[in-house]
């Protein structure tokens, strides 16, 4: 408990370092940090059991159709000239 406690408070320290120096990069990490906690009282809760099977590779998904994306625009663009 006393780690969990301690890196909140350095959290803390470093969001309020963020709002001095730049306020709308506080005031972001203060929105979605709200949203966070209200996506998570709101969502039900994930457990293994629960899990779909195609959410783990999801992000090596996502990855490989960015990058075929970004190759397909390169070669678009490439090709006019």
């Amino acid at each position: 408990m006393f780690i969990a406690i301690a890196i909140g408070l350095v959290f803390l320290v470093f969001w309020v370092v963020a709002v001095r120096k730049r306020p709308e990069l506080g005031f972001g990490i203060a929105l979605g940090l709200g949203l966070a906690w209200l996506g998570l009282a709101l969502a039900p809760r994930i457990t293994l059991h629960t899990i779909p099977i195609w959410l783990p590779p999801l992000p090596f998904a996502l990855v490989a159709l960015t990058l075929f994306f970004f190759g397909f625009l390169a070669w678009y663009w490439g090709s006019k000239k």
